[in-house]
């Protein structure tokens, strides 16, 4: 009466637990004994299970059972492989092993647990470890490069107040003096201008009100390239401009922006080759262009300069990777959109697309 009880008690406590069971002859594969949870977990009815070899569950070509049956012996073993349902879809188990002789017979004991939530978290974990690294380095790279940037106008502009503070001190204000001052003045711009970036780049993500107006596309265009002409390294390059009378409902200051940025890349990326602007109506929206023969763009990078930080030239070019993040925001902020068509090493055109009216809501 206690065998009976225990045995029952047995059975109980085996198709209880939530790991898989089975006992395998060690000579055949053959399954002999397997719990619920087996029979869940493959989606065999329990018949149909015990009719199974040990081979009809694993996926791919398995080691012999009876080898590793004596392989693993009383110590047991402990790996990961994959098994097979019914249905054929494979997932990851971890299985825990070990050899009993029982008469004459050899079997292998098995606790065979799922671990497919196990693996999907370590994947996670990869790459959330892996995006963390590649922000970092990101952030490491803007650092440097904002640095570079910031350092160079402060290290011209300190230069040119110390010359200037001497011609004072001797009273000496000759025309070299006046031109110090400029260009002390013009770096001074600069160093606002990129100041302005980061404010606007953090702004940004908590959205983007526009102050619309009617806005003289032609006139706007002139005055960013009267802009971005003040800058000396822009000297002796050709603009053209080809804008007919346009009018529409812009925020004139960010649209103006935009335009900076987009001339101020083309001059930057150029290699000192003409630059073209160009801008037409197509019923109901403006399709504005700047083309340059520069450098280029890859594939890939075509699909990542307008997301924040991203630069795809290389650092001695300078830049925070932020111009085209806040083009792309103000533009879409108008309704419109942003793209770019680039050969590597022939030049890119940006093109910019506004609606000429309010932007809908």
């Amino acid at each position: 009466m206690v065998r009976v009880a225990t045995s029952e008690l047995y059975r109980e406590l085996h198709d209880h637990v939530r790991d898989i069971i089975l006992v395998v002859d060690a000579d055949t594969g053959r399954i002999v004994e397997a719990n619920r949870a087996a029979e869940a977990a493959y989606q065999y009815p329990r018949a149909e299970l015990l009719a199974l070899a040990v081979y009809d569950l694993r996926a791919g070509s398995p080691p012999s059972v009876a080898e590793q049956m004596w392989a693993v012996g009383r110590q047991g073993a402990l790996f990961e492989t994959q098994h097979r349902r019914k249905d054929g879809s494979v997932f990851p188990v971890e299985v825990s092993s070990r050899g009993e002789t029982f008469g004459n017979s050899r079997y292998l004991l098995s606790i065979i647990r799922d671990i497919t939530e196990r693996k999907r978290s370590d994947e996670e974990r990869e790459q959330l470890f892996a995006a963390t690294q590649q922000a970092l380095a990101a952030r490491e790279e803007f650092l440097w490069v904002a640095a570079h940037e910031l350092r160079t106008p402060i290290t011209i502009v300190s230069t040119q107040l110390q010359t200037l503070r001497r011609s004072i001190a001797r009273g000496d204000l000759a025309e070299r003096q006046a031109a110090a001052l400029d260009a002390s003045l013009l770096y001074i711009r600069q160093l606002t201008a990129l100041v302005q970036r980061l404010l606007d780049a953090s702004q940004l993500d908590n959205g983007l009100r526009l102050d619309l107006t009617s806005v003289d596309l032609s006139a706007l265009t002139r005055q960013a390239i009267e802009r971005v002409r003040a800058d000396p390294s822009a000297a002796g390059i050709e603009i053209s401009v080809e804008v007919p009378d346009i009018h529409g409902r812009w925020d004139a200051e960010r649209l103006e922006q935009v335009l900076v940025n987009l001339l101020s890349n083309a001059l930057r990326y150029g290699l000192r080759q003409p630059v073209s602007v160009s801008a037409r109506v197509d019923v109901d929206v403006v399709h504005i262009e700047i083309s340059d023969h520069g450098i280029g763009l890859t594939t890939s990078e075509t699909k990542r300069i307008f997301d924040k930080f991203e630069r795809a030239a290389p650092v001695d070019y300078g830049g925070l990777g932020l111009g085209l993040y806040i083009s792309r925001q103000i533009v879409e902020a108008h309704r419109g959109w942003i793209e770019v068509q680039s050969v590597l090493g022939r030049g890119s055109t940006f093109r910019v697309t506004l609606p000429l009216g309010d932007p809908s809501p």
